[in-house]
């Protein structure tokens, strides 16, 4: 029987839904080695599981909420021990991770929906709304705005070095949503025109920070100093133990892709991919757990590790 390739199974469910979060992917591609295994004991498939995760964590997609969504999964389905250690057999405690790791995602394939609901009061009529890069859950809360019948007008800074601000706008367009595409560096001159500015983000740290692509930490810092308020769609699975004390003590993997750091050139640390927003220059954080401040971030994750 050929070996599971976890890799080739992960991006391959990103080619055939577009629209899928790198995360799920990624806890979908973790499902499916778990129902090929053939560990024998617990400790013996927490390891496996664990290579597994590294293996997609090396991945050049999305290494942030890939990372922190593979966590999560392992932690949520590996819960009260006691339970799988009392299984009769090592088959037995499988059903019962495949069953825990079943609800899992499926409850977190549900997270965007569930944003768009604590979100219905967000967008007003006559708004102005800043945003960054091309966000899922930023253009699924001003798609449902829009199909609710609210006029509202969008910012969307270009976004580079991959213009991926132009692929939200084009989104954008497509639902009937207008929308001006403005130069990185005009974020000062519009940020006097707007209500408010919408953020996703690739991942939420204990504090409540963000990380997300480049230039997210310019607009929310600018935004706070003009007394802007800054809102964060974000899902769940994509919470991280990590406190960053400032930009360069982001871990090298979540700056660069795997492909850039194993090329052997010199990196230049002063274009990554991400950034990080510190929690003070957001306001709130729109979740599938509801609307949260960013010091809530901490008190999940701790009910979650302990």
């Amino acid at each position: 029987m050929k070996p599971f390739d976890i890799s080739s199974f992960f991006l391959k469910l990103l080619e055939n839904d577009h629209d899928m979060s790198p995360a799920i992917a990624a806890m979908k591609a973790l499902m499916e080695s778990l129902r090929q295994d053939d560990s024998t004991t617990l400790q013996e498939f927490i390891e496996k599981m664990k290579e597994a995760r590294n293996t997609l964590s090396k991945m050049d997609v999305s290494i942030v909420s890939v990372s922190s969504g593979c966590e999560l999964f392992l932690r949520f389905i590996t819960l009260a021990h006691s339970e799988l250690e009392q299984a009769a057999d090592f088959a037995s405690c499988r059903e019962i991770l495949l069953h825990r790791g079943e609800g899992f995602v499926k409850s977190m394939q549900d997270s965007r929906k569930k944003i768009v609901k604590f979100s219905s009061n967000l967008i007003k009529d006559g708004m102005v709304i800043l945003t960054h890069s091309k966000s899922r859950n930023v253009l699924a809360v001003m798609a449902e705005a829009a199909m609710l019948g609210r006029q509202f007008t969008v910012f969307i800074t270009e976004s580079q070095p991959d213009c991926s601000g132009r692929k939200l706008a084009a989104d954008l367009k497509a639902v009937g949503i207008p929308s001006t595409v403005i130069l990185d560096a005009a974020v000062a001159y519009v940020m006097e025109k707007v209500d408010a500015v919408m953020l996703g983000a690739e991942g939420v740290c204990e504090n409540g920070g963000i990380i997300n692509k480049i230039g997210s930490c310019n607009v929310a810092t600018l935004a706070h100093l003009k007394n802007k308020p800054v809102y964060v769609l974000v899902e769940s699975f994509k919470f991280l133990r990590m406190i960053p004390l400032n930009n360069s003590s982001l871990p090298k993997t979540y700056l660069h892709k795997a492909s850039v750091l194993n090329s052997g050139n010199e990196l230049m640390d002063e274009h990554p991919m991400v950034d990080y927003t510190h929690p003070e220059n957001i306001t709130l954080l729109y979740t599938d757990l509801g609307v949260l401040p960013t010091s809530a971030v901490t008190e999940y994750l701790i009910k979650l590790y302990t």
